[in-house]
């Protein structure tokens, strides 16, 4: 069904058309009363919607051409104007107009006004068939932001992608770069205006952005804060980046919420047209969307072939995961922690390793973030928690005492105040003496949730055992929390002890760490000591304890047992 307008401001003539089109009416847009009445005598459209001030034509003069015409005499008018006096309202309907909106119009007061002007000229003014084209148009959007929802899109997509050849459709995918702060600081009413202000950003973006105009687009969210585009065109992979960074500036600007400024940004993916199916399209620009998010906010990237693969090796190792545990493919390693004065054993860190049957050996850095992910990890955490203090419980029944054994937590299993109860059970099953037992978090673990980490830390420190901070120096700490975490050693990251003979600034970092944790009362451990003149300096720093490969890398049980035996001093 078709719905002409008549406006001459284009960024009004864009809105009218989005909202139209997302109702399902094809729209013709003109943009004087002139060209309109033109449209409206060959292409006969079922409504025509004409704003009052025009050049050439107003809108009362199309009014009057149209109802003088026999052939357009019956086509019901809505005027919309910003003029509001009732004498302006009386000289349209005197004129012939069916009906007249005053501007700014809310969404709902113009679709509600199009569609009971539609149905009455159509005979379909029953309420029972208003009521049920209404709700299969509500199915149809995306409640909050009124846009098209995934399912609509895709229909949409098919059908563009169906009447064009490759290259002539791509997609954009946008992500707003950190959304769960608005909600989490200023709540969810904000949250939800941030993401109709993107949705209307996007939706008018097009005929401004700078660039060539496009034949058509559409637009969606499709999930949270994700939103997508489609456009159409003469594009090749350049024009394709030219229009997604015009969109990412407009998402840039400032918002005014509660009375508050913000500065957000997006990060944006893209697919170009290359097959005749659209929902690998959606596919791949998601893809580059979540390749893109890693590298900053701002970030853009265009789908390639090395990202499908990428993408189905995930999900193979997501789907992998959830057999590996009862399968028996995970095991733990032990990587000894070494005392920087004598040389002698002070416990292991365990780290968790997979063998994969036909994957191999497949590295912890690609598995425990889709395990994370997924939530499998919290099942996975405890059971290394269970299994290094079963391990740690074995050594002691051989007379091994005077060690610990440290396991990392994950986030999930950090949130929450399910942990401390969970340590506890660990504790009562394996009959573990607590303080062998040490709970390492990471800096930016510890940041979150301030005040109920602190609850969680200190529950777990009730228990008797003992709290380190990893990779320090990685985060932003604040001193003042820090303090008041209950933490019996930091250890710092590798990646200030692999350069600290060579680089000042790295020396100059870990000197800091070391004179902080000592006035915190905490003990220092090091991590990826690979050579004597890393151990030197460490040592001279007054670091406690280190491990690295200088003095062994993470190993099976059978040969950890071996650290027990000794080490002669550090410095030969």
């Amino acid at each position: 069904m078709k719905i002409l307008i008549a406006e001459d401001e284009p960024s009004l003539q864009q809105n009218l058309q989005w909202m139209l089109e997302m109702e399902g009416y094809e729209v013709i847009a003109a943009n004087d009363g002139q060209d309109a009445y033109a449209k409206a005598c060959t292409q006969h459209p079922a409504l025509v919607i004409t704003d009052v001030m025009m050049p050439l034509l107003d809108g009362y003069g199309l009014v009057k051409a149209l109802r003088e015409n026999p052939a357009t005499s019956v086509i019901p008018i809505v005027m919309l104007s910003a003029k509001a006096d009732r004498s302006d309202v009386r000289a349209g309907m005197n004129l012939g107009a069916d009906d007249y909106l005053t501007k700014p119009y809310r969404r709902e007061e113009l679709l509600d006004t199009v569609h009971a002007r539609i149905a009455r000229s159509a005979g379909l003014a029953d309420a029972a068939t208003r009521i049920a084209l209404a709700h299969d148009t509500a199915t149809q959007l995306d409640p909050l932001t009124s846009l098209p929802n995934r399912d609509t899109f895709e229909k949409q997509l098919e059908a563009l992608v169906a009447a064009e050849q490759p290259g002539r459709t791509a997609i954009i995918c946008f992500g707003v770069d950190g959304f769960s702060k608005v909600n989490e600081s200023l709540g969810k009413v904000a949250g939800d205006w941030v993401l109709s202000e993107v949705a209307m950003r996007l939706s008018l973006n097009a005929s401004t952005d700078g660039h060539a105009m496009l034949e058509h687009r559409a637009v969606s969210r499709i999930a949270g804060d994700v939103f997508a585009i489609a456009i159409q065109g003469p594009l090749d992979a350049q024009s394709v980046e030219q229009h997604a960074q015009g969109y990412l500036a407009v998402l840039a600007k400032p918002y005014q919420v509660q009375g508050q400024e913000l500065f957000l940004t997006a990060c944006a993916g893209a697919c170009l047209q290359s097959q005749d199916r659209a929902a690998p399209l959606l596919m791949q620009a998601e893809s580059a969307l979540h390749h893109a998010k890693p590298a900053g906010p701002g970030s853009y990237l265009l789908f390639d072939n090395a990202m499908t693969q990428q993408v189905m090796r995930r999900l193979n190792i997501h789907n992998e995961l959830h057999r590996a545990l009862d399968n028996g493919e995970l095991q733990l390693f032990y990587q000894p922690q070494v005392c920087a004065r004598t040389g002698a054993l002070k416990g292991f860190e365990a780290l968790l390793r997979w063998q994969h049957p036909r994957l191999g050996w497949v590295s912890p850095a690609e598995f425990i973030p889709i395990a994370e992910d997924s939530g499998i990890i919290v099942r996975i955490g405890e059971w290394v928690m269970r299994t290094a203090a079963t391990q740690a419980a074995a050594w002691v029944a051989m007379g091994h005492s005077d060690f610990r054994m440290a396991v990392n937590l994950s986030v999930r299993q950090f949130a929450g105040s399910k942990l401390p109860s969970v340590v506890e059970r660990v504790l009562q099953e394996t009959g573990l003496a607590p303080h062998i037992l040490e709970l390492e978090v990471t800096e930016s673990m510890a940041l979150q949730s301030v005040a109920s980490t602190l609850s969680t830390l200190h529950a777990c420190k009730a228990l008797g055992v003992k709290l380190s901070m990893d990779d320090f120096g990685t985060g932003y700490s604040s001193l003042a929390y820090l303090k008041r975490y209950p933490l019996n050693a930091l250890k710092i990251d590798q990646s200030f002890v692999r350069n600290i003979t060579q680089d000042t600034g790295d020396a100059a970092i870990t000197r800091a760490i070391v004179a902080m944790a000592h006035s915190f009362g905490m003990s220092v451990i090091a991590e990826g000591v690979e050579t004597k003149a890393q151990l030197a300096f460490l040592r001279e720093l007054g670091c406690e304890e280190f491990q690295g490969y200088l003095f062994s890398r993470p190993v099976p049980a059978p040969e950890a047992i071996k650290c027990f035996a000794g080490y002669t001093d550090a410095s030969d």
